[in-house]
């Protein structure tokens, strides 16, 4: 399950983010303090950026985002990082992926979507382009990191053999639907902060379900 991360949980992230285990395969390895965590999360927690905690048997395991949105490119930018190592290698990274890769090209109707990785850290590279990501020149690469995308296109035919995979341990083959989404857990001011902005392509998509909450439309 994936919820949007709030402020209660900005502090057991940075702790998490700033391991070493963690901080190794990050573009930005400097340590983090909760003055810096608390400014980040009020710059992401916008119509803009989507961060998710990645809760598996009852505990929180890991965080995802999609960031960077841009809605007349119909672009954004991904990451995850999973800090209960027991994790890793598993099939629960590939369903988060999928669950946030559905969400931009499926709820979303995003065109691309974008990634950073140290270029140290093939396993995450290989693990991407299992996905279908493939190397892009629309950011500049460096010595360090380099840039992949991943269109609507390739992720549907590199996504097949995953959701396979995923549909036999979860007996869920289907992809994400609007009705897998709900606001349950947001106030009203979180959701019209959040979703009232942004464009009708997608606000049209998500009305209906903030409506079920209480059965009042606050859009």
């Amino acid at each position: 399950m994936l919820t949007r991360l709030k402020a209660e949980d900005i502090e057991l992230v940075r702790q998490k983010r700033n391991s070493k285990k963690i901080s190794s395969v990050m573009h930005y390895q400097e340590l983090i303090s909760p003055e810096m965590q608390k400014k980040w999360f009020e710059s992401v927690n916008t119509i803009y950026h989507n961060y998710f905690i990645i809760h598996y048997k009852g505990e929180k395991i890991g965080l995802i985002n999609g960031k960077n949105s841009d809605y007349e490119k119909r672009t954004s930018e991904g990451g995850m990082f999973v800090w209960d190592d027991k994790y890793w290698g598993t099939l629960i990274p590939s369903m988060c992926s999928v669950i946030m890769s559905d969400h931009a090209f499926l709820i979303c109707s995003y065109k691309k979507n974008y990634i950073k990785i140290l270029k140290s850290n093939q396993k995450a590279v290989l693990y991407n382009q299992k996905l279908g990501y493939e190397p892009t020149n629309d950011y500049p690469s460096d010595e360090e990191v380099q840039w992949f995308e991943l269109t609507k296109e390739k992720y549907e035919k590199a996504v097949v053999k995953i959701r396979k995979a995923i549909g036999i341990i979860t007996n869920d083959f289907a992809p994400l639907a609007i009705e897998n989404i709900d606001f349950e857990d947001d106030s009203d001011e979180e959701v019209t902060t959040l979703y009232k902005q942004i464009p009708d392509y997608i606000l049209n998509k998500i009305a209906n379900v903030i409506a079920k909450r209480d059965g009042r439309f606050i859009l």
